[in-house]
């Protein structure tokens, strides 16, 4: 099932770990899966940056955000929703009781750098500060800090649209701060952008008004830490040595910035380098007529684009940009959590347990999310949509 395609087109991202008789392994827990799933109504959703063999296995391959939608849309009795944390919460926030939302692992172990690199105390503190302050929270962020959008009268939004509704919040919201979090280097970039569509518009903005978080927490730097080490110096190599390529960077990388002044300047020429979201990647590989592309994000997403197009050629700008807490998901941990009914995000209601947001319950069996949580967060997204 997997040692034709893993071994063609993941041996450079992932050496030696396609034998044929690991890929044997992975089949035989992959047909006892499939086999339980079938039997109690289960869908597998997996993130682009989790291993092949989840590629693979998945019903559906996407990124977050879409993934969320479909969870809600497909209305499966149960969802095992194969990435971080973070995301299956989201799904479950936007299904509400129609589904059950499972992951394979606990919050820490497939966590996020965004999640754990927020300081709440500070956003609590800002907007103290602020009073009328707007907040823009990337859907990539804890429920707690989507939730806090909700109590600002502020947005979430997706790296597809962040500057569209950064440029809402401020035309909407004229002489207010806008804070954008939790990514910084999104923010830079999506700041601009929202400036430059207002402009467009005729709309004048101070740029003092929009404030991007850049606030080192818990060891992390406001930023994904596997987009934080593609940097300058990778790109401008990976270009040297691929003059003939089209490059697509995620916004969440530590270069963006450099790359959207480089854009500007004309160092880098109009219609050579794209900025997009995971999504938009596979997209835009699809609609361009180029027939080899520089890819700036986690390296997983490389082998959905090597599946989707194998008569084009794609270069990982780096082949470690390997995310540990994706990697967090394995099938043995999955086919746990198949076995033995773990581990559930539910949306409790008045829990005793969760009287701190910033620390809901969690056991080895469930995940909570207090409703009142849930439906603040959800407002938000609600909101989004019908924005944009």
């Amino acid at each position: 099932m997997f040692y034709d395609s893993c071994s063609r087109f993941a041996e450079d991202l992932y050496p030696g770990r396609y034998s044929f008789a690991k890929c044997r392994e992975l089949t035989e827990q992959a047909d006892e899966m499939q086999n339980l799933a079938k039997e109690n109504g289960s869908i597998f959703l997996a993130h682009y940056y989790t291993t092949p063999e989840f590629h693979e296995l998945a019903d559906k391959l996407g990124d977050s955000w879409a993934l969320s939608q479909y969870a809600r849309d497909i209305k499966a009795p149960r969802v095992y929703f194969i990435a971080v944390a973070f995301m299956g919460q989201t799904a479950k926030m936007i299904t509400g009781d129609q589904s059950r939302i499972f992951i394979p692992d606990t919050p820490k172990v497939l966590g996020c750098s965004l999640v754990f690199g927020t300081d709440h105390i500070w956003i609590q503190n800002w907007r103290k500060d602020n009073p009328g302050g707007i907040i823009v929270a990337y859907i990539n962020s804890d429920p707690y800090t989507k939730a806090l959008t909700s109590y600002s009268n502020g947005y979430i939004s997706t790296s597809r649209n962040t500057d569209k509704i950064i440029a809402h919040a401020v035309k909407n919201n004229p002489s207010r701060k806008v804070l954008v979090l939790p990514d910084k280097f999104l923010g830079i970039v999506m700041k601009k952008r929202a400036i430059q569509l207002l402009e467009k518009n005729g709309i004048k903005v101070n740029p003092d008004l929009i404030e991007i978080y850049d606030q080192p927490f818990n060891g992390y730097n406001a930023c994904c830490y596997v987009h934080e080490k593609l940097g300058n110096d990778s790109i401008l190599v990976a270009m040297t040595e691929h003059p003939d390529a089209e490059l697509m960077i995620h916004p969440e990388c530590g270069c963006s910035s450099f790359c959207l002044m480089q854009v500007e300047e004309g160092n880098i020429p109009h219609g050579k380098a794209f900025f997009l979201s995971t999504e938009q990647m596979i997209q835009r590989a699809i609609a361009s007529p180029a027939k080899k592309f520089l890819v700036a994000t986690e390296a997983g997403l490389i082998y959905a684009l090597r599946t989707r197009l194998p008569d084009k050629t794609f270069i990982p700008v780096s082949a470690n940009a390997h995310c540990d807490f994706m990697k967090g998901n394995t099938f043995e941990k999955l086919l746990r959590s198949l076995r033995e009914d773990r581990l559930e995000i539910v949306i409790c209601d008045n829990c005793p347990k969760c009287l701190d947001p910033l620390n809901p319950y969690e056991d080895d069996q469930v995940i909570h999310i207090p409703r009142r949580i849930a439906q603040s967060a959800k407002e938000s997204i609600d909101k989004m949509l019908t924005i944009v």
